[in-house]
């Protein structure tokens, strides 16, 4: 009787090659909201280092040549009235779609600044680089980025239940936009269906909250910055390879966990051969940033 897991051979026994191991499962992040209750995490609230703006043509100014003042209508009973399509047809223009333009003007501004960058989540060092609608002459400090209002525009609601589905969803995604870059204040403006802005609130980021924290399906911070804190702790894990070449593409569907692939140059590579030799052969930043085209 033979021993399990051998096999005849010409004049001698062999041992049967082990089968192939199971392949390693993907790295992922589980999305389940309950794992990452519990206390707000440390968040250091971001101070503003620098700006640039982008001309009509978008193209790139070290400077904050392009930020505009908050100007709120008079408050006289009357609503705002502003039509939304005024000017529309005569002076918007429209962003060239076949321009990938990537992270290329805050790399230039990076380049241009090299130092310190301030701004911390729990372990995890940030730097942030945010669209500023206004600033606000009637701000308590003039210190941005405290100074600073957000712009928004949504539709009139007429129910409880638009209110509420309001505050469940887009008013997430205000306030992790505007918490994160310290801006106080939302404004926004409900328009009807033909495009005139009707009424304005604003929504104090520090408040909003306060909208859903009695609503059971709801969204809470401190989920939202813990989940934040993981994913970039499991982002810091994954990605060990120092290479520009290199893509690690995270991604996440409804109900599922972030998993990550790899990938080698296009289509997802995205920092500029310009930016690249710039760091790593310490040459002089280009007089203005090259075209994605070029």
């Amino acid at each position: 009787m033979e021993p399990r897991g051998t096999k005849r051979g010409a004049g001698k026994i062999e041992a049967a090659e082990p089968q192939n191991k199971l392949p390693r499962p993907a790295p992922s992040l589980p999305t389940d909201p309950a794992l990452y209750s519990g206390s707000f995490p440390f968040y250091r609230r971001p101070s503003q280092l620098g700006c640039f703006s982008l001309d009509a043509q978008r193209q790139y100014h070290g400077d904050a040549r392009a930020l505009r003042y908050y100007s709120p209508p008079p408050t006289n009973g009357q609503g705002p009235n502003f039509d939304l399509r005024d000017g529309y047809p005569d002076r918007y223009q429209p962003r060239d779609e076949e321009v990938r333009e990537h992270l290329d003007h805050l790399l230039r501004w990076l380049l241009e600044h090299r130092g310190q960058l301030e701004g911390r989540l729990g372990n995890h060092p940030l730097l942030f680089s945010g669209e500023v609608d206004c600033t606000d002459l009637q701000a308590p400090s003039s210190q941005p980025p405290t100074c600073y209002v957000e712009l928004k525009t949504s539709k009139e609601m007429h129910s409880p239940g638009q209110w509420r589905s309001f505050y469940r969803h887009k008013l997430l995604k205000w306030w992790a936009q505007s918490f994160l870059l310290g801006v106080p204040n939302v404004v926004a403006g409900f328009r009807n269906p033909e495009g005139f802005i009707c009424s304005l609130k604003t929504f104090p980021t520090m408040q909003m909250f306060e909208h859903v924290r009695n609503d059971r399906d709801g969204w809470n911070p401190s989920v939202c910055m813990n989940f934040c804190a993981a994913f970039l702790s499991f982002a810091q894990n994954t990605v060990v390879q120092d290479d520009p070449r290199l893509v690690h593409l995270f991604s996440w569907e409804p109900g599922r966990a972030v998993t990550v692939s790899v990938h080698q140059d296009a289509p997802y590579a995205f920092l500029p051969t310009w930016y690249v030799d710039a760091m790593t052969q310490d040459l002089p930043l280009p007089p203005k940033t090259p075209s994605p085209k070029d």
